[in-house]
């Protein structure tokens, strides 16, 4: 029962983490837009329908790749951070206190800070094995087929929707360049430490 709550706990807050990187992201769109919004952005632009109907469709594109390649990645955990990501962005976004204090930060701290707080997040909800949104659960699968480190094949997908914009003449900033390296080194960090962190609190529980 310990082991459940603990592993809830890192789910509900690298959730909430995601939540509030996306949030804080959001406040800089013309200094550091991700690679993935930017490629949103451009598919709006182009090709017509709403920046949230894009991302449904990428999502579901994701998520027939892992049924195709390995089922048991998608199961209903995927489908409750799809909605509790949702629901916390929302839920923070109509904060007006946080959001305000994140209005009166910096740019470029707003950027390090989102970029961080998007990392941890992800990486200490996947650490958890209770759920992955499509994305993840689709570089882990290419990450386990390949051989790849989740870094490397994060960094790749990154690079893939960046050129899929620039082709598109999506919005590309410097901080969107900067995302693109830096966000998978920071995923895979966080899912080594929250893994090795619940490990660490199973091992004291035996003991």
């Amino acid at each position: 029962m310990m082991n459940l709550k603990l592993e809830h706990t890192f789910f509900i807050g690298g959730l909430l983490l995601l939540s509030l990187g996306i949030n804080m992201m959001t406040t800089i769109t013309s200094f550091g837009l991700s690679p993935y919004d930017s490629l949103f952005i451009a598919l709006y632009q182009n090709f017509g329908l709403s920046i949230g109907s894009w991302m449904f469709i990428i999502n579901l594109i994701f998520t027939l790749i892992v049924l195709c390649m390995n089922r048991k990645r998608i199961t209903i955990g995927t489908i409750v951070t799809m909605v509790l990501i949702s629901v916390f962005v929302d839920m923070i976004g109509s904060v007006t206190v946080i959001m305000d204090g994140i209005r009166a930060l910096p740019k470029y701290i707003t950027l390090i800070c989102g970029n961080v707080s998007v990392g941890a997040g992800i990486g200490i909800y996947v650490s958890s094995q209770l759920g992955t949104a499509p994305q993840e659960a689709f570089v882990l699968t290419i990450s386990e087929k390949t051989k790849w480190s989740f870094q490397k094949t994060e960094i790749s997908l990154a690079c893939l929707f960046l050129t899929a914009s620039f082709m598109l003449n999506g919005p590309i900033y410097f901080g969107t360049i900067i995302l693109s390296f830096t966000t998978g080194w920071l995923i895979q960090t966080f899912i080594q430490v929250g893994t090795k962190a619940l490990q660490s609190c199973r091992t004291q529980e035996a003991h």
